[in-house]
């Protein structure tokens, strides 16, 4: 059986930062992802905040993000744009960039520190002792840790088989999102209408003084509301045509859908972020950012593993849950509806 000091479930953007933090620290650190490699389906993410920046920029690695990135002042708050170039920081600014970029480069970051990605592999199980942490995985074999990491997602097994609690709103409102062919092309952009906020772009773009200008070719994005929030099927073509033509009288000549996918302003809490040997962190712990409590969990756990018997927790006062519900109930307001929730998708990603 395989042995590390930490094993952390899921290779997305909290997987990969937490492991790079515990690597540095010097930590027998390793990550188990069901993905063969870092490709997405579908969109996530499309940038980086300021303080995701400076931190990047602490470990010695935000140049990488800025070289594929494009930088503007995106900084908003309900619907309303800040301009935050004033700020005493070196990143100032935003970063529009793909969270599949985001992904690939921070696995580069982490391959250079040598941490074994066990891919095409998912954690089904796992049992813990005083002493460990024992996993089995969808191959039959199993792991060895003195501790576990919840990053995999909204939906994570390991918060699951932990039984930790996961309490907050159900969804309210709904939207598909998808990538498709039409064959007249629809207005780019954001719109607000008496339905709801829908949106059309294309994956390629540029910012120009602040504004987007989307790519001439290329499958188009579409963001549309629902009106069953509850939703548990997948959406589908005629769905979103449905949707298109009741906003805009038209469905712009739709024929294909390249994805499709719904998310929801659902927003939930895990009521404890450790229970003996396991963690969670990311989107396992919330339906919310990633960046601060990343950073939080990853001191806490490298702390742990490297024998601190005092845990992090003097970096928040209050503790990580207290900032954690500070953050979801400023973020309601960052909505874009102006009121509730963030929105997070089905499949546990945040847009």
């Amino acid at each position: 059986m395989r042995e590390h000091a930490v094993v952390v479930a899921g290779a997305g953007p909290t997987g990969l930062m937490l492991a790079g933090e515990l690597a540095l620290a010097g930590v027998d650190v390793a990550i188990v992802e069901r993905r063969p490699d870092q490709e997405l389906a579908g969109t996530r993410a499309g940038g980086l905040s300021a303080r995701t920046l400076e931190i990047l920029d602490q470990r010695g690695i935000v140049d990488r993000f800025l070289a594929e990135g494009q930088t503007a002042q995106v900084t908003g708050f309900a619907v309303m744009r800040l301009d935050i170039s004033d700020f005493p920081t070196r990143h100032n600014y935003g970063l529009a960039l793909r969270q599949k970029h985001i992904e690939r480069i921070l696995a580069g970051w982490v391959n250079e520190l040598a941490v074994p990605i066990y891919r095409s592999l998912e954690v089904t199980g796992f049992a813990q002792d005083d002493r460990g942490v024992t996993i089995e995985l969808s191959d039959g074999a199993s792991l060895r840790a003195g501790y576990l990491v919840g990053c995999d997602g909204g939906r994570s097994l390991v918060r699951k088989v932990a039984g930790i609690a996961f309490e907050g709103w159900d969804p309210t409102t709904g939207n598909i999102l998808a990538e498709v062919e039409m064959e007249e092309e629809p207005p780019l952009g954001i719109h607000r209408t008496a339905l709801g906020i829908y949106a059309f772009g294309r994956e390629e773009y540029e910012i120009h003084d602040g504004k987007i200008v989307f790519a001439k070719e290329g499958p188009i994005g579409v963001m549309v509301p629902e009106k069953n929030a509850g939703a548990m099927t997948e959406p589908t073509l005629d769905d979103l045509r449905e949707a298109l033509i009741a906003a805009f009288g038209t469905d712009y000549g739709l024929h294909r859908v390249n994805w499709i996918s719904r998310f929801t302003d659902m927003s939930r809490q895990a009521m404890a972020y450790r229970k003996g040997r396991v963690f969670l962190a990311g989107e396992g712990e919330g339906l919310e950012f990633w960046d601060y409590r990343a950073k939080a969990q990853a001191a806490n756990a490298l702390e742990r593993a490297i024998g601190d018997a005092q845990p992090c927790r003097s970096l928040f006062p209050g503790g990580e849950r207290h900032v954690a519900r500070s953050l979801a109930r400023h973020l309601s307001c960052r909505a874009p509806s102006g009121c509730g929730p963030r929105v997070a998708h089905d499949d546990g990603a945040t847009s």
